[in-house]
């Protein structure tokens, strides 16, 4: 028995290895824009991060959910790669594409409302002004992402990562070159500031998505894979199966990125210096998050596989394997930032009264890491499993019920500050990780559900 499991365990784990690496890089590339936005504007001025925070949150909300609402190419293509139906792959990135544009439309509209959102939140008004044109300008940016978001999804279903690898870094060079530009002004240009930064890094979404979808259409094996073959039946009722899978994990990702929005009006509320405190212990904990996102991803994938086969022993396996992996490596950035607060806020700003402001804040992003990687592990699991909505439930409940009141009332009513906020943070996300955990080891005793038709075709290939 210990020898199955040993075997079984190696395996699971290099499978994750592979699959995880790519993913954790390209979504950690486009986190980077923004970090790396927040980190220039650090050594102008607290105010400029701040404005920058403030701004861009309604933008992250937004397009987290959209993110979510794309998952149906990454669904859909995989599962006609399985079936080895190459022509049906295209036809779901064509159908995507304008589902896309509808999604980064409606929230670009959205984002012109900046000035009357603040001001109905509460903001001071020396913030809303500044803050709501970064709005403007990160919204513009929204269509050109969501483009870029199903096409990468595309590819990656069709295990065709790098790509996307290069597209990404690719826009993160430009970012960095067109903020040297425009945040402190050059060639008859004025700084621009917080502005500067949301200009660049919209450009650099642009960018992205056209370098992007123009690789997919010059394919060499466009033919066989359909992409530019118009879309029978259209994208909208066509699409309408594939858009379903997007709707549960856009509705959780939707609640916890709206939960953090919420915070962030809160740091707001206590004035610009702890606005950007908030802004970068909230970068820095996006920026780990993505390592454990990825790991996510890749258990998904195989619990995903386990469960399409009916094997409930393996598929409970590949959970509590991905389990593990992300405890090793969030339990490793935590022992980084509780050794290493300071260096690691000297990243993010050169101001020294900021730098150490942001301290506690880190220590405590130290533990959520952990946290925080666990739910997000669990909640993909589950979802594989065909257990899509609870995590939703337990997104809603955790961050909206839990943490926004608690955010509240330790960082604004107990006067604690960001830190008191990211306590509210902290709490919540170890009671949705605990409740989502139980959650999963009871279906992992559990039989296998009824398990979805056999791919035809034979095993997935390399295409």
């Amino acid at each position: 028995m210990s020898r199955w499991l040993l075997d079984r365990f190696t395996r699971h784990s290099s499978e994750l290895v592979r699959l995880a690496a790519p993913v954790i890089v390209s979504r950690a590339g486009a986190l980077m824009l923004t970090t790396v936005d927040i980190a220039m504007l650090g050594r102008v001025s607290a105010e400029a991060v701040g404005h920058y925070t403030l701004g861009t949150s309604p933008f992250i909300i937004l397009m987290v959910i959209g993110i979510g609402l794309q998952q149906g190419v990454l669904v859909a293509t995989s599962q006609h790669r399985g079936r080895e139906r190459w022509g049906e792959t295209g036809q779901v990135w064509r159908r995507g594409l304008p589902y896309a544009v509808l999604c980064g439309l409606v929230g670009f509209a959205l984002t012109t409302q900046g000035d009357h959102y603040f001001a109905l939140t509460g903001q001071d008004l020396d913030l809303i002004g500044p803050s709501a044109s970064v709005t403007f300008w990160q919204g513009l940016g929204l269509v050109p992402m969501m483009l870029y978001i199903a096409t990468a999804f595309f590819l990656e279903g069709l295990g065709r990562p790098v790509p996307v690898l290069v597209a990404i870094w690719g826009a993160n060079l430009l970012n960095l070159v067109l903020n040297l530009w425009l945040i402190e002004g050059g060639l008859g240009l004025p700084a621009l500031g917080a502005d500067g930064a949301a200009i660049a890094t919209t450009v650099a979404r642009a960018a992205m998505a056209g370098a992007l979808i123009l690789y997919v259409w010059r394919l060499s094996d466009h033919g066989a894979l359909g992409v530019r073959l118009r879309p029978n039946p259209g994208w909208f009722s066509g699409g309408r199966r594939d858009r379903r899978y997007g709707y549960a994990a856009g509705l959780s990702l939707g609640f916890e990125t709206g939960a953090f929005g919420v915070l962030a009006l809160f740091a707001g509320w206590l004035g610009p210096q702890a606005l950007a405190v908030y802004g970068i212990a909230n970068a820095l904990l996006a920026m780990l998050f993505m390592a454990a996102l990825g790991i996510a991803t890749a258990t998904g994938v195989r619990v995903g596989v386990a469960h399409g086969r009916g094997d409930g022993p393996d598929r409970a396996l590949a959970g509590w394997v991905g389990f593990a992996w992300t405890m090793l490596a969030m339990g490793l950035f935590a022992v980084i930032l509780h050794v290493l607060p300071g260096e690691v806020a000297a990243i993010y700003t050169n101001d020294p009264f900021l730098a150490v402001a942001s301290v506690p804040a880190i220590l405590l992003v130290g533990w959520l890491v952990c946290a925080d990687g666990g739910q997000v592990l669990v909640a993909n699991a589950l979802r594989a499993a065909d257990d899509p909505w609870v995590p939703s439930i337990m997104a809603f409940f955790s961050y909206f019920v839990v943490m926004i009141p608690l955010g509240w009332y330790l960082g604004i009513r107990l006067e604690r500050g960001v830190e008191g906020l990211y306590e509210g943070i902290l709490i919540a996300s170890v009671i949705n990780a605990a409740i989502l955990t139980l959650r999963w080891g009871w279906i992992s005793l559990r039989g296998v559900r009824a398990a979805p038709p056999p791919l035809t075709g034979g095993p997935p290939t390399r295409h």
